[in-house]
């Protein structure tokens, strides 16, 4: 199933986060490994400590460099199903050889940015962008399968192991051969492709649609695929890990781009007896300044910049 692409990569970093779940289980290595992670990925969770890697080794890629990564770890309270999380979570982007730290909350439906000091506030349009506007009523994601990150659906011909521990908890690891289609739609539906077009701010000039083709295409470039999912001992996802490595066709025209890897890690360091302890920023500025900000550091006009031969 095509999933609506409406989420940008920071917010959906953390809503991803925020919608771990786990099932109830004694043992998960006295399961079938397909039940395991269809169940760990339906249950609900109120509360956790996450952490969530994304990471992009993509050799000539334009002014954000070969090496790309967004990192960010904090707490998470589900507050309800129909209610927007609460959450602070310290937040580190690296790329073209700099580092951006920042901090990124949401209190009272508000979601807030600090960074070098200085803090600014998402408007409700780009709440709504990034599928995490107030209206009333509306369900929120409060597990894996409802976010749209389906791990039983990512592995076929399923195994299990001893796994690491995380959080001081024991794990099996479930690994298997991958369904890089699956894989593909899952990780695209937490991409900035629709919250981008949706968004006056950015040129979306070149931004390629997220058509079925394009989907395909996307898929066949992948050379190889790995995917690891870590459950404990009472069922719960502990870790969801794909690492893609691809090759660009070479039909495809006016790209530096060649060939890359990127790496998705999803952690739950802790599951339940988790808090939020934030205040909300005085007077905060616009969020549209913080991206105009960005942009004029990274010289981008338009999206397509990103990767098209200078």
């Amino acid at each position: 199933m095509r999933r609506s692409l409406t989420r940008s990569l920071a917010a959906a970093s953390i809503a991803s986060v925020l919608a771990v779940a786990g099932c109830g289980g004694d043992d998960a290595s006295n399961t079938d490994p397909k039940t395991v992670l269809g169940e760990a990925a339906a249950k609900k969770i109120d509360s956790a400590e996450v952490r969530l890697k994304t990471a992009a080794n993509i050799p000539g890629f334009p002014i954000l460099g070969s090496e790309i990564a967004i990192e960010g770890h904090g707490p998470f309270v589900a507050n309800g199903s129909d209610a927007l999380p609460e959450f602070d979570w310290n937040v580190v982007m690296r790329a073209g050889g700099q580092t951006f730290p920042a901090r990124v909350s949401g209190l009272d439906g508000k979601v807030y940015v600090e960074f070098m000091g200085q803090f600014y506030e998402a408007d409700p349009e780009q709440l709504e962008q990034i599928g995490l506007d107030g209206g009333a009523g509306k369900p929120r994601p409060t597990s894996l399968a409802e976010f749209g990150i389906d791990p039983d659906g990512w592995l076929t011909n399923v195994k299990v192991s001893d796994g690491d521990d995380i959080g001081g908890d024991s794990t099996k690891v479930v690994t298997g051969r991958v369904n890089k289609q699956e894989v593909v739609e899952d990780l695209l539906a937490l991409g900035p492709v629709e919250a981008l077009r949706d968004s006056d701010d950015v040129d979306i000039d070149g931004l390629p649609d997220a058509s079925d083709e394009n989907i395909d295409k996307a898929v066949k470039a992948i050379d190889s695929a790995k995917v690891e999912v870590n459950v404990d001992d009472e069922g719960y996802p502990r870790r969801v890990y794909a690492k893609l490595r691809f090759t660009v066709p070479k039909d495809v025209k006016d790209t530096a781009i060649k060939s890359g890897t990127i790496v998705f890690d999803l952690t739950l360091e802790q599951i339940g007896d988790v808090t939020v302890n934030v205040e909300p920023p005085f007077d905060p500025d616009p969020l549209s300044d913080l991206l105009d900000f960005a942009r004029t550091i990274f010289g981008i006009e338009k999206v397509s910049d990103l990767w098209q031969k200078p």
